[in-house]
Order: C-alpha cells, then sequence, then structure tokens
C-alpha cells in the first residue's frame, strides 16, 4: 500500500483519551485537531487507577516517567467489613517482577500531563472552547462543525474520533440517543479528602468496604495525604441531599469514624453508574473510544482501562492507514475486537465487582468464590501473579492485521 502525503485526524474531547490519542498520533506524523468544548481540563473527582494494560500504553506515548512521578504505584489491595475489620486481600504488588503495575493518578493530573506533552508538537492543535455542533462525511473525508465565541468553524479531516466522554455528542450524532445496557438504580459519590485516619488504622492502599447500605472505596491517590473516597446512595437524590448526608457518610465508613473537623473535603461529585455499549465504534471515517463507546461502574478501574487500552488498538490502525502498512478494513477490526472485549471482560468484571461489595460483609468470603480465591492467592505467590495478569487480556494488538486488511 502506498503511504499517503497527509492524514489528518479531528478528535472531538481533550480528556485523557482524546489527549492520549492526539499525542500518540501526533508522535507518528498525523495532523491532528482536538476539539474540547470546555476552557480547560475537567478538574472533578473521576477515575484514579490504571490497570496494566492502561499502563503499557502511557508507557508506549513515551509518558509513563512523567505518570509515575506525578502518581504511584498500587502496593496492596483488600476488601474490609464496615468497620474496617479486615476480610481478604493482597498487600504487596502482585507480581514485582512486572514491566506495568497498577497505577493512581487522578485523571485530571493525567491529563495535564498529555496536553503539555501534546501542545508542543507542530502537527497537533488542541482547541479549547469549541463545542461539536455536527458532522457529515463520504467515503473521502469527515467534515465537523464546531461553535466558538459564536462562530461556527469547520475541521476537514481523514478520519474523526468521539473521544467526548459519557455525554458523547459525537455518538449522538451517529445513533441519537440509542446506547445500549443499562442504568444502575443507584449512584456513586465521588470524593478526594485529606485524613490522617487511614494511616493510624492502617489501610491499605486501596480497598473496598462491603456492606449492604455503606459499600465504599477508599484508594489513596498520591503520597502526600490525599484518599478518594467513593461510596453508593440512592439514585434519585439531588445534589443537595446528597451534600447533606456526606458528613454521616464518611462517619459511618472511614476508620475512626471522624467528625466534620477531622478530614479535609477537597472535591466531591454524584455520578451516575451505566452499563453500556455502542453497537459499532466505527462509522465509516468516524471512529469512538473510550466513555463515547462504552460505560461501566468504576469499581476495578475497567472503564478507565479499557478507555486507554481502546487508544493503544485505535493508534495501531491509524498509524497503519497513516504508514501505508493497513487499509480501511482494519477499522472494522478495532470495532469488533474492542466491543468484545467490553462484552466478554469490561461488562461481566465490573458489573461482578460492583455487586460483590453490595452484600453482608461478615458472611461474604464463605459465599464469595472470587474472595476465596484471593485469600487463597494472598498466600501462593504463583497464584498472586495470575491475578494480576487477569487484565492482560483487555489488550488488542491489531498490528498483527496490518498485512490482512
Amino acid at each position: 500500500m502506498a503511504r499517503k502525503a497527509l492524514t489528518r485526524v479531528v478528535i472531538v474531547g481533550a480528556g485523557p483519551v482524546g489527549l492520549l490519542t492526539a499525542l500518540m498520533l501526533g508522535r507518528c506524523g498525523v495532523e491532528v485537531d482536538v476539539l474540547e468544548a470546555a476552557l480547560e481540563i475537567d478538574a472533578r473527582p473521576r477515575g484514579a487507577a490504571y490497570g496494566p494494560p492502561a499502563v503499557s500504553v502511557l508507557r508506549r506515548a513515551g509518558v509513563i516517567d512523567k505518570v509515575l512521578a506525578a502518581g504511584m504505584q498500587a502496593n496492596g489491595m483488600c476488601w474490609r467489613q464496615l468497620g474496617g475489620s479486615y476480610i481478604t486481600g493482597i498487600e504487596g504488588p502482585n507480581d514485582p517482577s512486572a514491566t506495568d503495575r497498577t497505577v493512581i493518578l487522578p485523571v485530571h493530573l493525567l491529563a495535564g500531563i498529555l496536553n503539555d506533552e501534546a501542545k508542543v508538537l507542530n502537527n497537533v492543535n488542541i482547541h479549547w472552547g469549541h463545542k461539536f455542533i455536527s458532522l457529515n462525511q463520504d467515503e473521502s473525508k469527515v467534515t465537523i462543525q464546531a461553535e466558538s465565541n459564536g462562530d461556527m468553524k469547520s475541521f476537514h479531516a481523514d478520519f474523526a474520533v468521539g473521544c467526548d466522554g459519557a455525554r458523547s455528542s459525537v455518538r449522538k450524532a451517529l445513533f441519537n440517543d440509542s446506547f445500549p445496557g443499562h442504568t444502575w438504580d443507584i449512584q456513586l459519590v465521588a470524593t478526594n479528602i485529606r485524613y490522617d485516619g487511614f494511616e493510624k488504622h492502617g489501610w491499605s492502599d486501596v480497598q473496598w468496604i462491603i456492606h449492604p447500605d455503606h459499600w465504599a472505596l477508599a484508594c489513596r491517590l498520591d503520597k502526600k495525604g490525599l484518599w478518594r473516597v467513593a461510596y453508593g446512595e440512592p439514585a434519585g437524590m439531588n445534589e443537595a441531599e446528597l451534600r447533606r448526608r456526606l458528613a454521616a457518610k464518611f462517619e459511618t465508613i472511614l476508620p475512626g469514624n471522624p467528625k466534620p473537623g477531622e478530614y479535609e473535603l477537597s472535591r466531591w461529585s454524584p455520578f451516575v453508574m451505566h452499563q453500556r455499549c455502542v453497537e459499532r465504534m466505527r462509522v465509516g471515517r468516524v471512529l469512538l473510544a473510550g466513555d463515547a463507546a462504552h460505560l461501566c461502574n468504576p469499581m476495578g478501574g475497567l472503564g478507565l482501562t479499557g478507555g486507554i487500552a481502546d487508544v493503544g488498538s485505535l493508534v495501531d490502525c491509524l498509524q497503519g492507514i497513516h504508514g501505508g502498512r493497513a487499509g480501511l478494513k482494519i477499522l472494522d477490526i478495532y470495532d469488533e475486537k474492542r466491543r468484545e472485549i467490553y462484552h466478554n471482560l469490561i461488562d461481566p468484571m465490573s458489573s461482578s465487582n460492583l455487586k460483590r461489595v453490595i452484600q453482608d460483609g461478615s458472611t461474604a468470603l464463605e459465599k464469595d468464590p472470587i474472595l476465596q480465591y484471593i485469600s487463597f492467592a494472598s498466600k501462593e505467590p504463583a497464584e498472586a501473579a495470575n491475578l494480576f495478569h487477569m487484565q492482560d487480556a483487555l489488550t488488542a494488538d491489531l498490528t498483527r492485521f496490518y498485512d490482512l486488511s
């Protein structure tokens, strides 16, 4: 296949998935425009955990050293009863010899690193304050219409990639309101706090609290005392109600049962949780990746990890097309493989993770085979290493399809 003289891609969305795609494509010579409706990076408390498949893509993008300097590697995970009683877990890295171990870093900080790396490339332009309005395409190109300060602008490209999150305008332009799946009848409240009780009570870097009503996640975010605490609340409560209940929730969930004033609340934000995936991640010359294509609840970090794994596969395809090593059919393989991974792995695993914490913690170990396996693996290094590699299947190396497409 002859190499194209120029490949241009328009990416909608300047979150970590969009910026990572822009950076990786830019570094292989593709011309990239990134359109983002907001004026700056979204700093709400959202995802923070990157499993090995995502870390591998960040390494490939050349940013892993900066990511590790800003974040940390998780060295322990466990499950606890309400009140802090230890159920089971694995302390220490699952596989100390592995190159890519789970990394903890708030997603807005990752986006900042990626933005700094991408914006210095001459062939990557990031347009803040540019709201996606519409798209049209033919066999040879895509045109995106965006609005900025009341003015309409047109961006022409060989391909467009929707990376604009759960409420993706690109997805809606392709499929209207169709987004197969379901919404959980509970919502998540995500907070960032500083509280020395975690250290005093010997809590792990990551733990899930198992309880029918007060289930939660507590995860260390950095080495300076910042923690993510995320917990469940009934669906339908508005933000005012959720905010009024926050102090009582913290007193119930956190070790030491702290009162207001004994911790510092940095950020908080409620989220509706979904399990959804589009019918196609490719429509002509328009692709979808990350939350724009599929959603899952955040227990286990599979949404963020899966979204970044999407980027690795998508860049394989577009880099192959740009270099004349692959034809457009490889984009169908991207669509097939990434949806297959969602339906066979991400959706069932994340659903199981959520259901696991919404039960009676006092009987969870005797009833839950996964917790039993984790308990067994905690005493057997080889099994612990197997746990570490469970997410490897989220990776799909599509360079192996270059000659076939």
